[in-house]
C-alpha cells in the first residue's frame, strides 16, 4: 500500500507541474526501456524455458480477447462511418525499440540463471520500486504539459462513450482470462486488460506486484493489444464498422502510436476524439492499476 499511495501521489504532483518542466525525450525513452529490460532479466531468470511457450500462448489469446470483446461492444452504440481507408500502421523501428530490450534482457537472464539465482527476489523488487517511482514522475510531467483547457472542453460524447467502452470492454474481458486462461488472482487479470495497450507501463507495474512472469504476460498482451489494432481493424471495420469500438481498442495509445491510424481509418473528426480518448486514458490508467494491485 505504501508503493501504491507513494507511486499515486508521484504522478499527481508531477501532474500539476508538469506544464512548466519540460522532460527530455531521450530520458523518457530512457526510464521505459530499462524497465523493459529489468522485467523481462527478472523473467528470464524465474521462468523456464518449457514455459515460455505458455506465456506467448496465454498472452496471445488474451489480447485477442480484449481487441474482440471491447471492438465488438462498441458495435451496440455506434453508427457506421464514411470513409473505410487503410492505415499505415506503426514503424518496425518503433516495434524493435520496445521489444529488443525485452528479447534481450529475457535471453540475458536465461544464460545468466546459474549465477543470479543467489540474487534475492527482493533486490529486484526493490529496484523496480525505484524505477517506476522515476516513471511517476516522468510520465506525469509528460502528459501534465499536454493538458489543455482548450483540449478538456473538447471531449465529446463520442471520446466519453469510447473511454466507457474500453473500460467496460476490459472488465469483461478479465472475466473470461480469469476464467478461461486461469489468469489469477482476479485482480491481476483485471489489471492486465485495463492496461489498455500502455505496455511499457503495465508490465512493470504488475511484475511489481505479483512478479515477473506476470509482468512479462501484460507487457505482451498490451503490446499485442496495439499491434492488432493495426492489423485486425481493418478486416473488423469491413465486418461490421463501429468508430468507437474501433478507437477504444487503442485505449491509452490512440493519443500517439495509433493517432496516425485513426486519421487514416476514420478520418480527423474522430482522430480528435481518438486524441482525447488516449489522453483520458493515459490520465487514468496509472491511478487506477495501483489501486487494483494492491488489494
Amino acid at each position: 500500500m505504501f508503493f501504491t499511495i507513494t507511486f499515486i501521489m508521484l504522478y499527481v504532483f508531477s501532474l500539476l507541474i508538469g506544464r512548466k518542466i519540460r522532460v527530455p525525450q531521450i530520458f523518457s525513452d530512457g526510464i521505459v526501456l530499462t524497465l523493459i529490460f529489468t522485467i523481462s532479466f527478472w523473467g528470464g531468470n524465474q521462468i523456464s524455458v518449457g514455459y515460455v511457450e505458455s506465456i506467448l500462448l496465454v498472452s496471445l489469446l488474451s489480447s485477442l480477447i480484449i481487441v474482440s470483446i471491447t471492438y465488438f461492444l462498441g458495435s451496440f452504440i455506434s453508427e457506421k462511418s464514411e470513409e473505410q481507408n487503410k492505415g499505415k500502421g506503426v514503424g518496425w523501428k518503433t516495434q524493435l525499440k520496445y521489444l529488443l530490450p525485452l528479447i534481450i534482457g529475457f535471453v540475458t537472464g536465461l544464460l545468466t540463471r546459474f549465477y543470479s539465482l543467489v540474487i534475492a527476489n527482493s533486490i529486484f523488487d526493490e529496484t523496480i520500486d525505484w524505477e517506476l517511482y522515476v516513471l511517476a514522475v516522468v510520465i506525469g510531467l509528460s502528459i501534465g504539459k499536454e493538458i489543455k483547457k482548450e483540449l478538456m472542453r473538447r471531449i465529446s460524447r463520442f471520446a466519453i462513450f469510447t473511454v466507457i467502452i474500453a473500460v467496460i470492454g476490459g472488465m469483461i474481458s478479465s472475466v473470461i482470462m480469469f476464467f478461461l486462461l486461469s489468469i489469477k488472482p482476479f485482480n491481476v487479470a483485471l489489471a492486465i486488460s485495463l492496461g489498455s495497450g500502455w505496455y511499457s507501463y503495465t508490465g512493470p507495474i504488475v511484475a511489481k506486484y505479483y512478479g515477473p512472469i506476470y509482468g512479462v504476460i501484460a507487457f505482451l498482451v498490451n503490446f499485442l493489444r496495439e499491434q492488432f489494432t493495426f492489423s485486425l481493424l481493418p478486416v473488423f471495420l469491413r465486418i461490421r464498422s463501429t468508430p468507437l469500438g474501433a478507437v477504444a481498442v487503442g485505449g491509452a495509445t490512440s493519443m500517439d502510436t495509433t493517432l496516425g491510424f485513426y486519421v487514416d481509418v476514420l478520418g480527423y473528426e474522430y482522430g480528435v476524439g481518438a486524441m482525447i480518448n488516449g489522453v483520458v486514458l493515459t490520465l487514468l490508467v496509472p491511478l487506477i492499476l495501483p489501486i487494483i494491485l494492491s488489494f
